[in-house]
């Protein structure tokens, strides 16, 4: 059996898209069940979820209360049934044939423990021309091509479409409740820890193209407030996620390292105040990509001063804390 699970949180317009795209995308007589963990939506999610479940055997809804990406995931994980567990998200469009292709992907590669489906954006609105390619990888755009090859971290699956075999989950545990998306912020990091969790145990990861689906990109996020604040708090979140690891960094060193790229930053005061008061990318001449690059150094610079006051002296444990309080 597949498990896919769906998390969803007050999205409940996307949401019901998200299951009757599933529900159109075929089967193929492939043994499944769709979860559907609603984390304390205060929308239309629970009559949605209860609906579907009613009328279709294989759908199963139910309420998660404690607020936390990781933890509707962790809760999906202990209610599923499958030897195979997928992830998606709750605004994607699956392509014909997604479950067989998942199926045949798993039972071609037995070496392999986690696969990571191809995701292509769907914009909802026009794309402004200041997001270059190389930052879609903030919509979740797999950037690993056409063909199905074996891949490494730092390239992972993408989170809205991946699987694992559920002996991964036995072996390494759950998505770590520091990280990860909660209301109000962008955190992430869950997915990329887990990931390089599973490496460093010796699983396989298989990029398989033919299990794809599109994400939709609604026309909140092709803002520049929103693109800043994302690479914001991808620069956060790099830190998080390295003092959860096996290696954290010592306060001396955070320190050197918070000295360090403040100085940078002061050195470079002026662009710096330039790049954040320019009211779009083109202005001035300033290309998006270096106000990107700014906001990303400042989530960095916040979380190593987070991190800093966070270690005991002389004591190398790192702490995601500051970055769930704020």
């Amino acid at each position: 059996m597949i498990s896919v699970i769906c998390c969803t949180y007050n999205r409940d317009r996307v949401f019901e898209d998200t299951i009757r795209s599933f529900l159109d995308c075929g089967t193929d007589g492939i043994d499944h069940e769709l979860l559907l963990i609603d984390n304390n939506s205060t929308d239309k999610t629970r009559e949605i979820g209860e609906g579907f479940g009613a009328r279709y055997p294989g759908i199963r809804y139910m309420n998660e209360p404690s607020q936390g990406h990781p933890l509707a995931k962790n809760r999906g994980i202990r209610e599923s049934r499958g030897e195979i567990v997928a992830f998606v998200d709750d605004d994607v469009f699956f392509v014909s044939g997604w479950l067989k292709a998942l199926a045949s992907a798993f039972e071609r590669h037995p070496e392999i423990a986690c696969i990571g489906g191809k995701v292509v954006p769907h914009f909802e609105a026009e794309r402004p021309p200041w997001i270059e390619d190389e930052m879609l990888w903030i919509y979740g755009v797999t950037r690993y091509g056409d063909l199905e090859k074996e891949i490494r971290f730092p390239d992972i699956p993408i989170g809205c479409n991946m699987a694992f075999r559920r002996p991964v989950f036995e072996k390494i545990g759950d998505f770590h409740m520091s990280l990860g998306r909660k209301p109000g912020i962008l955190l992430s990091g869950d997915e990329d820890h887990f990931l390089l969790r599973a490496e460093r145990a010796g699983l396989k990861t298989l990029y398989a193209p033919e299990v794809r689906v599109s994400h939709r990109v609604p026309p909140a996020r092709l803002t520049r407030d929103w693109v800043l604040s994302r690479f914001y708090w991808a620069g956060v979140s790099e830190i998080a996620m390295k003092q959860l690891g096996d290696d954290p960094l010592s306060r001396w060193i955070l320190t050197k390292k918070t000295i360090r790229m403040l100085l940078c930053l002061l050195r470079q005061w002026r662009d710096t105040v330039g790049l954040l008061r320019a009211k779009n990318a083109r202005n001035g001449g300033v290309p998006m990509i270096k106000q990107v690059d700014v906001c990303h150094k400042l989530g960095t610079l916040r979380q190593m001063i987070s991190e800093a006051a966070a270690v005991p002296a002389g004591n190398a444990l790192g702490s995601a804390r500051a970055a769930n309080e704020k």
